[in-house]
């Protein structure tokens, strides 16, 4: 094979110079910001010869006319143009999709990607950039091996307890409401990788900070295995989410401006029952206990036609109070570029996302739930000397929160509590409506309750100084590394209530609940201050065929929260690599790592891990045979890590100290004195202290396998492992009496977490139709080796062997009592009668009765798989990006006001809504086909048993986010004097397949509904 490369002078233009080979096609080539791309491959279809882009994107390359071009540059869409005969060719290459650069993000650096032997998955900016969204963990679903996901609310949450409250500050230092306070700004998804809570990691620096400007983002990066996580020592058994932003690069600035809009649209919402049909089945109710009915067909008549609608109401609340419809809009502007002394990258960014909740045109202030936020971040690289690089990085956030002033939570657990007819919107003279039992009304919680904000700042700064100091010995560097950051979390309050009232059966008001006027208060809830610092030396030589490196490295956090003291943890690690020749690897890493949070004497342990790989691919017996198979690493890694749980829970904070309780009057901690029995007061225990707690720690190990086939256009990555984690923290079954106070958390609890992964990509072109589709799959399974559990006279009452999580303990149900006989017959619950319609439950230990005897585990005891589905495809500017995300083999409890009709029991202070499902109940002449048990007051201690009937497959395929764009021809925007112009659209939660059809897989009712977005903008590149 020729290479054939174009000798001239390198300057950075696009002009097309005179040819120096005279007769040959020429041109240039740009990237997607119509600048000079060097190093670009070009061939003529059919022949073997290459030829290369030199300095200002130039080239020559001898082709006659009508043949085609192939060009072709990493992680850029190949792009195929006819040669016209004395035409020159200007040829832009567009980023693609799908990104894999030689150097992979690792923890504290980088990585030659075919070194790496940890299990580590990684996406890059254009599969974060398509999903419309308020925090850039919404576009993880389904992309990350080893990565699982539950959204579990739509909306932020709030916080306006003030640090000044009596819960923080009063007469004991520790206080298990206040201490060992953390926050993140991300409350709406629950993420585990291998089963365990990740530790972000953003640009080097631990910050739990989801709201980054996807666009600011080069890679998000899991890691998985002990070896990738170990330099993290004392706390290094977490997996890691490694955000990396961008920094400056050489060249002109890069100037990118981003601007959409959107709507949002409620998923998952029942539908309540009208209120004509509630007054039937709460007839029903009352009926099938022998009780008198409370409504005739006059009633009903009313409620079905809206005759009497102060008396006789039919509200759908949710119609009335809920939007269909809400905004969301973002504005970007990135800004990249430098020379050779200087770079530089800028981002602003703004988001503001609108609520679910009407609002009323006479208030003069903001009642819906809303979000706003403004974010800078930038970065400053500069190459002070030949071997000094100073990086300077600032980032800033400015977000506010507003909801109404009764709290979305109290609205929508109102919400699907409060049925059609309980009360008129307004009454004749425009009051508020409500009763004895409602005494604060819905609308006016929605729409005039005022409002309340929090606020959060944050501003954050690293300083990274990095020398040269090859003159030392080649290949050995220092750097340090500094961080300082500070959040503060503000609440304001300016909540009111009014009086509701009923109209009377002689036209006169009744008042209830109670007016309150507006309040106005301000208060800040949670503070943060961090810093860190970091110093390494790190060695990286070639010696022939062997390639040596190794790192030092201390470092040491502090974190102070709220009014707790400071807890810092230390870090000192060395890490060494060999490999020969690119096919034989070691790596090895110790970290002597400690946390002040420990008692004195306890607080440092020894971590370590090591791993292994082969490059197969490299061997003669597949380099030189097998032409398809152009890679084939094997590797494997095995780590003893810790989990610093110190900081995990309020109760604790200094736990090795036995503290005492003075807030005794409010706890009935007295005792009467002398002949008046005077009464005092003593100082009594708080939780129980453990002067022995320790972290928790894990033996993993991980084997895996990476594969590219047919000229790197299929790539497999295959990975099992192995985590088991000892020392966790638990309680003892059993416990002493005489001791007066419940035994603390001890580390005594062991549980083993295994399981599979699998990637699998294909990318490829036909002509100028670039495709991709990767997918992977991941199976997770986990055991209970120990926990101290009393001892139980059956088998299935024991929860050890069983699954760590997710698993479901009750009754088996056997259906529904059919007959009579059965009913009387069969074993049932001690001092209850069971009827015909009633739910039936085994009798395990076949004693007659149903106790606790007879309750196992019943759900969620297979091995969950997820997976996720990710595929697309550019053609001459069109491009499509698709994502779905499932789950299999997971479990939901239904047991809630959407699907079971125990509101229409009366069994509560108040009467509840119940929804659609509700007329699936059990009567004799829907025996067979009923999907409830039937309706009775009496019923509900036997029917409300948590057991396999509600028990509900958790299942689903979701189309979690789909992108369609159109990228205008160069030779347009170059008339616009822009150097790229595309617009597209965009959606999030666009479809989804349930096992259940009932309620949303993954938002339950009472939570902030999961949102549908369809969202469309433009994006210009100067």
């Amino acid at each position: 094979m020729a290479a054939k490369i174009n000798r001239v002078a390198a300057q950075d233009t696009t002009a097309v110079k005179g040819p120096v080979h005279p007769g040959w096609i020429r041109g240039v080539v740009l990237d997607e910001y119509s600048q000079p791309l060097k190093g670009a491959t070009i061939m003529v279809k059919g022949k073997t010869d290459i030829f290369k882009s030199e300095a200002g994107g130039r080239f020559e390359v001898n082709a006659p006319a009508g043949s085609v071009l192939v060009f072709t540059y990493p992680d850029h869409l190949v792009n195929e143009v006819r040669v016209t005969a004395g035409k020159s060719l200007v040829v832009k290459l567009d980023e693609s999709y799908l990104k894999m650069p030689k150097r992979l993000d690792v923890l504290y650096g980088t990585a030659d990607r075919t070194n790496v032997l940890g299990s580590i998955s990684t996406i890059y900016t254009n599969q974060l950039t398509t999903t419309p969204a308020s925090l850039y963990v919404y576009a993880l679903p389904g992309q990350l091996p080893g990565l699982y996901t539950q959204q579990v609310s739509g909306f932020t949450s709030f916080n306006l307890t003030p640090l000044s409250s009596a819960a923080v500050i009063g007469k004991t230092l520790v206080n298990e409401t206040s201490n060992n306070n953390t926050s993140s700004d991300n409350s709406e998804f629950n993420i585990t990788v291998r089963g365990q809570s990740p530790i972000t990691v953003i640009d080097g620096v631990q910050r739990e900070i989801s709201s980054l400007d996807p666009e600011s983002i080069e890679s998000i990066s899991v890691l998985k295995d002990g070896l990738s996580t170990i330099l993290l020592g004392i706390n290094s058994s977490k997996p890691v989410v490694l955000v990396t932003t961008k920094s400056g690069e050489v060249g002109k600035p890069r100037i990118t401006f981003t601007a959409a809009t959107g709507v949002q649209q409620s998923l998952g919402l029942p539908k309540p029952l009208p209120a004509y049909q509630y007054a039937f089945l709460l007839n029903e109710n009352l009926l099938s206990d022998g009780k008198v009915a409370l409504y005739n067909d006059a009633d009903f008549a009313a409620f079905k036609n809206h005759t009497d609608p102060y008396r006789h109401p039919d509200v759908n609340w949710f119609k009335t109070i809920l939007n269909d419809y809400s905004p969301m809009s973002t504005y970007k502007l990135n800004v990249n570029g430098g020379t050779n002394v200087a770079r530089y990258s800028v981002s602003l960014g703004y988001f503001n996302q609108g609520g679910i909740f009407k609002t009323a045109d006479e208030v003069p202030y903001n009642t819906n739930t809303d979000l706003s936020r403004y974010i800078i971040n930038s970065d400053v690289g500069v190459q002070v000397t030949k071997n000094l690089n100073v990086d300077l990085q600032l980032f800033g956030r400015i977000q506010t929160t507003n909801e109404p002033g009764a709290s979305y939570t109290n609205i929508l657990s109102d919400l699907y509590n409060t049925p059609n007819f309980a009360y008129p919107v307004r009454n004749p003279n425009g009051s508020f409506g409500g009763n004895t039992v409602y005494t604060n009304n819905l609308l006016s919680k929605t729409e005039y309750s005022g409002y309340t904000q929090n606020k959060a700042d944050d501003i954050l700064a690293n300083l990274d100084i990095n020398y040269d100091l090859s003159s030392v010995t080649k290949g050995l560097t220092a750097k340090l590394k500094g961080n300082l950051s500070y959040q503060s979390i503000s609440a304001l309050n300016r909540s009111l209530t009014n009086a509701v009232y009923s109209f009377n059966a002689d036209s006169s008001y009744s008042v209830f609940g109670g007016a309150l006027a507006q309040n106005n208060s301000f208060a800040t809830v949670y503070t943060s201050r961090q810093s860190y610092g970091q110093l390494s030396l790190n060695y990286d030589r070639q010696f022939g065929k062997s390639n040596i490196s190794g790192t030092v490295l201390y470092d040491t956090k502090s974190l102070v929260t709220n009014y707790d003291l400071a807890e810092v943890v230390n870090n000192l690690a060395f890490k060494a690599a060999y490999n020969y020749d690119g096919k034989y690897f070691l790596e090895a890493a110790v970290n002597r790592s400690g946390d002040n949070r420990y008692a004195p004497g306890r607080q440092y342990g020894t971590f370590y891990a090591a791993g292994a790989g082969w490059q197969m691919g490299n061997e003669g017996f597949i380099k030189d045979n097998i032409s398809w198979i152009n890679s084939w690493k094997w590797r494997g890694t095995y780590a003893r890590t810790g989990n610093g749980n110190i900081g995990s829970q309020a109760q604790l904070y200094y736990t090795y100290l036995q503290t005492y309780g003075t807030n005794a009057a409010a706890q009935g901690r007295f005792f009467p004195v002398g002949t008046n029995y005077t009464t005092k007061y003593y100082y009594f225990d708080n939780t129980l202290a453990n002067p022995l707690i320790t972290w928790e720690s894990a033996d993993k190990i991980d084997f895996g396998t990476d594969i590219a086939l047919l000229k790197n256009h299929v790539m497999i990555t295959a990975d099992y492992y192995h985590d088991k984690y000892f020392n966790q923290l638990g309680n003892r079954g059993n416990t002493i009496a005489l001791l007066g106070i419940p035994y603390t958390l001890e580390n005594i609890r062991k549980t083993l977490y295994q399981g599979g992964e699998l990637a699998v990509t294909y990318k490829n072109n036909v002509n100028n139709f670039n495709y991709f589709v990767t997918g992977n799959i991941n199976l997770q399974k986990s055991k209970i080796l120990f926990m101290d559990e009393l001892a139980t006279p059956y088998p299935w009452n024991r929860r050890t062997g069983l699954p760590a999580n997710g698993t479901f303990y009750g009754y088996t149900a056997l259906g529904f009592y059919q007959t009579l006989q059965d009913a009387t017959t069969s074993a049932h619950i001690a001092g209850y009668t069971p009827q015909p319609g009633d739910i039936k439950y085994k009798d395990l230990n076949n004693d007659g009765v149903i106790d606790q005897f007879d309750q196992s585990t019943i759900g969620g005891t297979k091995p969950l798989i997820f997976y996720g589905l990710n595929f697309g495809f550019n053609y001459k500017g069109f491009s499509l990006s698709v994502i779905f995300q499932g789950v299999k083999n997971r479990q939901i409890n239904s047991q809630n006001p959407a699907v079971d009709h125990f509101g229409i029991d009366g069994l509560f202070t108040s009467t509840n809504q119940v929804f659609e499902n509700a007329t699936g109940r059990w009567t004799p002449e829907t025996a067979n086909t009923a999907t409830l048990p039937r309706l009775a007051q009496s019923a509900f201690n036997n029917n409300s048993q948590f057991s396999t009937f509600w028990l509900k497959s958790g299942d689903y395929l979701r189309l979690k986010n789909a992108e369609i764009g159109y990228t205008i021809p160069h030779a347009v925007t170059k008339r616009l004097r822009l150097s790229g112009l595309r617009v597209f659209v965009n959606g999030e939660n666009l479809f989804t397949v349930a096992g259940f059809k009932g309620l949303d897989p993954e938002v339950t009712p009472y939570n902030y509904p999961i949102q549908r977005v369809l969202n469309a903008g433009i994006s210009i590149k100067l």
